[in-house]
């Protein structure tokens, strides 16, 4: 078994430019100066209103030590400002590290691991 995470992020765009505009500045930063754990992250168009991220981590570890780090850049906060997260699809295995991010993301509600959503989150939507 592999401890690598496989995460799809949906995004419900509000603003598409100024989403796209986000990204043109956010995936070079990633490529440059992200996590090492971070083997892929690509955005892909999926219609006007929406996109979706498609990443792969080498681990737990890495997923939790990629957001504390990119979570803070202005690049993130304008997309967060540009769309809406929908939901998040994780595959891999979920620690009580990443439990413990998911929470202070305010992931739960939006959150499915293996395909099924995860009981006991107390974030909201």
């Amino acid at each position: 078994m592999t401890a690598e995470i496989v995460v799809v992020n949906f995004y419900t765009l509000r603003d598409p430019v100024g989403f796209d505009r986000a990204l043109r500045c956010l995936v070079p930063r990633v490529r440059l100066h992200g996590y090492q754990g971070l083997r892929s992250y690509r955005f892909l168009g999926a219609g006007p209103k929406e996109r979706r991220l498609v990443a792969i981590y080498a681990s737990p570890e890495a997923w939790v030590a990629h957001h504390d780090l990119i979570m803070v850049w202005p690049e993130m906060v304008a997309l967060r400002a540009a769309a809406r997260l929908a939901r998040t699809d994780l595959y891999g295995p979920l620690t009580p590290q990443m439990q413990d991010r998911v929470e202070t993301l305010g992931l739960g509600r939006k959150l499915r691991h293996q395909g099924a959503a995860i009981a006991g989150f107390r974030s909201q939507p």
